[in-house]
């Protein structure tokens, strides 16, 4: 059994070619699922593995609409490893247990980001930990279930030194747009 001290989630990152990640986002999405672990209740403590896939809208169109019947584009989709009576059992495997996979419509989150006037940063973080909750069996489609989620969201992204994802808006700074030149005083002639 894993102590606190070993439980950790690693991520392996695959990014396909249509995505460009700079390298610090990748550590972001590293770090966001790092600190998953320190949050969640002990029955989860293990040493977990996951795949993070960022993709094109394209791609993530065709997944959501394998797996949930939607034929859009999204921001995240959850595919767990074990189903919500077993994840709970995790102690029970010895040795790194892998626990599914996460795929993120990265322009999607991009587009998101702007609209929402977040930073790429903060979203992504957002969007790695909302996922990994889905793997641990989280889930948002009873309310209480999506309060408690959300709660927990919250606390990691805390725990992070990063904003509240639901009520942080306009978190990046406007672009500083140039003044109108001021019209001259001189008559026209």
């Amino acid at each position: 059994m894993a102590s606190l001290s070993k439980a950790c989630v690693m991520l392996e990152l695959v990014v396909t070619p249509d995505v460009r990640l700079h390298p610090s986002l990748a550590r972001q999405a590293q770090e966001a699922a790092r600190t998953v672990m320190r949050f969640l209740p002990e029955k989860f403590h293990v040493e977990a593995n996951a795949t993070l896939l960022l993709t094109g809208n394209p791609a993530i169109k065709q997944l959501n609409h394998n797996f949930r019947g939607i034929n859009k584009a999204t921001n995240v989709l959850s595919f767990p490893q074990f189903p919500p009576e077993q994840i709970k059992k995790l102690k029970q495997y010895a040795g790194p247990v892998y626990v599914g996979d996460i795929a993120i419509g990265y322009p999607y989150i991009v587009a998101e980001a702007r609209k929402e006037r977040k930073s790429l940063k903060n979203h992504l973080s957002h969007m790695v930990i909302h996922g990994l909750l889905h793997l641990f069996g989280y889930d948002h489609i009873i309310s209480t279930e999506a309060e408690h989620m959300e709660q927990l969201e919250t606390r990691i992204m805390a725990g992070l030194g990063l904003p509240d994802p639901y009520t942080a808006v306009n978190i990046k700074e406007p672009k500083r747009t140039q003044r109108p030149k001021a019209k001259s005083q001189r008559p026209k002639r």
